[in-house]
């Protein structure tokens, strides 16, 4: 489902916001602390902190819907994937090494922009690493525009 070209984008040093919600359909927001798509099967391995949002990763549950974010800050270029939970679980040691140099290199990239560490770190962390596991459904335009918003085709999400 997703192309070649929006496996760059989401992989790249892109902000990444995620989205559960609990059985009363309440919304939990939290930051994703990085993600690799897997190239046989186009699941996403999507890394979150549940010592920084433990609602939201709470209630990232097997089954369930997820939507996740991600956006480049330096023009705002954004997209939506959403889709399902298939696994969550612990990082094992390479998700960990990953969510680890994804938080190093946006805290760079952030301090770069003008963002004080200060304030990236009630929101942007590595410690107690979840890995999930999600099956890709749906794909969204998010960049600010007049086409945000807009469902995507795999070929039209570049």
């Amino acid at each position: 489902m997703l192309g070649p070209e929006l496996v760059e984008f989401i992989e790249s040093p892109v902000m990444i916001l995620f989205a559960t919600r609990d059985e009363a359909g309440r919304p939990m927001i939290g930051r994703g602390s990085g993600v690799r798509v897997d190239r046989q099967s186009g699941h996403l391995h999507f890394l979150a902190s549940r010592s920084q949002w433990p609602r939201a990763v709470g209630e990232a549950l097997v089954g369930r819907p997820i939507a996740t974010t991600y956006v480049r800050a330096t023009d705002y270029k954004a997209c939506q994937i959403k889709g399902r939970i298939l696994e969550a679980g612990p990082a094992d040691e390479a998700h960990r090494a990953r969510g680890e140099a994804y938080v190093a290199e946006q805290l760079a990239r952030m301090m770069a922009l003008g963002v004080t560490r200060m304030q990236l770190s009630s929101t942007l962390s590595d410690q107690d690493l979840v890995c999930l596991t999600i099956e890709p459904q749906a794909i969204f335009e998010q960049t600010p525009g007049p086409g945000a918003g807009r469902r995507l085709t795999p070929e039209a999400a570049a």
